[in-house]
Parts: structure tokens; C-alpha cells; sequence
């Protein structure tokens, strides 16, 4: 009875070894770096010398959970006009509709859209203006149906736009995520519980009828 019950602890042993190597390599084979891609449109109010142009396609992928979004991947770029000169001040929307990852919470499946609200203020001392965002940081979970994790899109809290020149709207981004369980994985765990539990059961029969 000992040898026999140290053969079946040896096969769950053995079974669950399976199961952290195929674990093990679908991690490897799947990096938990996050990609977003997509694109922005933007809109100022009340300040019609400043003019705000979108970017119709960026993207950026993390290393080691950290990214950015600049040059040709930023978010966009303001522009101040010269004339009329005189203090400015009124608002901006911002809205970031991403592509990828798809599966966002709260979206439409293969798209989300994010809207961001600042404010634009005159600065004088310098001879531009501010555009002030209260809540620069936004953070999105998702499922894509291959993996589900999150990420965190940050724009600067203050950007400065000087009259007569143009100013960037840069971004920095975190992310992780995780390969969803395969059906085939959950099959051959349960598969494998079942068959130790049918074992365990006929051997339980066989004693008692020995011992009858």
C-alpha cells in the first residue's frame, strides 16, 4: 500500500511539473511589454491664436514597463499665433482614441477614446501661454482576449507655448500585462485532478473489498 501511494504522489508530482513547464514557457513566449497605438484629435476654446493639431497614427511600446510618446509618436502640437496680442485664456480638450490594445475597459471593443481637460492661461513674463491639465494621468485596464493587463498614460501637468513658435504635447506610459490561461492548460490541470481523483477512489474500492 506504502509503494503504491508513493507511485501515485510521484505521478501528481510529475503532472504538476508538466503543467509549471508549459506555464513557464508560454510566459517566455509571451513578453508582458504593453503597445498602444492610436490617434488624437484636439480642441481649443476661447483663445483662437492658439491651434492645436492632432496626430493621426502613434505609437510606442514599453521597456521594462516604462515608454514615451514623442518626436513623430507624440500627441500632438500646439501652435501660437502673433497677432492679435493680448492676454489669453480658455480651455482645451484632448481626445486620445486608442487602437491598440483593444479590449479596454469601458470601450467599444477595438477602440477607446479618452478625453483629457486643461485650461489655457497667459503668461506674460515669458510671452505665450500655459496649457495646465489637472488630471494629467490616466489609467486603463483591458483584456484583448490574449492578455488582459493594465496601463498608465501621463501628460505633462504645464506646457508652455511661446507666441510665434510651436510646442509638442509629449506623453509617458507604464504598462504590464499577462497571457490569458489557454483552454488546453485549464483541460489538462482539470484532466489531470480527475484522473488522481478516480485513482484514489478505485484503490479506496479494492481495500474495502480486500478487508470485506
Amino acid at each position: 500500500m506504502k509503494t503504491a501511494v508513493s507511485g501515485l504522489f510521484k505521478s501528481v508530482l510529475l503532472g504538476l511539473a508538466v503543467l509549471v513547464i508549459v506555464g513557464a514557457g508560454h510566459s517566455i513566449a509571451k513578453a508582458d511589454e504593453v503597445t498602444i497605438t492610436g490617434s488624437t484629435t484636439g480642441a481649443v476654446t476661447g483663445v483662437p491664436q492658439l491651434t492645436f493639431a492632432g496626430n493621426v497614427n502613434f505609437t510606442g511600446t514599453t521597456a521594462l514597463g516604462i515608454g514615451s510618446l514623442s518626436g513623430a509618436n507624440s500627441l500632438g502640437t500646439f501652435f501660437l499665433s502673433t497677432a492679435p496680442l493680448q492676454p489669453l485664456a480658455g480651455a482645451f480638450t484632448l481626445n486620445v482614441t486608442f487602437t491598440q490594445p483593444s479590449g479596454i475597459n469601458g470601450g467599444q471593443g477595438t477602440t477607446y477614446t479618452a478625453t483629457i481637460q486643461g485650461s489655457v492661461s497667459p503668461n506674460i513674463n515669458q510671452g505665450g501661454v500655459n496649457v495646465h491639465f489637472s488630471n494629467p494621468t490616466q489609467v486603463f485596464a483591458f483584456n484583448d482576449g490574449t492578455n488582459t493587463g493594465s496601463f498608465s498614460l501621463t501628460v505633462p501637468s504645464d506646457l508652455f507655448v511661446q507666441t510665434g513658435q510651436a510646442a509638442s504635447l509629449t506623453a509617458g506610459f507604464t504598462g504590464q500585462q499577462n497571457p490569458v490561461p489557454e483552454p488546453a492548460t485549464l483541460l489538462l490541470l482539470g484532466t489531470g485532478l480527475t484522473g488522481v481523483a478516480a485513482k484514489l477512489r478505485s484503490r479506496k474500492r479494492a481495500r474495502a473489498k480486500h478487508l470485506g
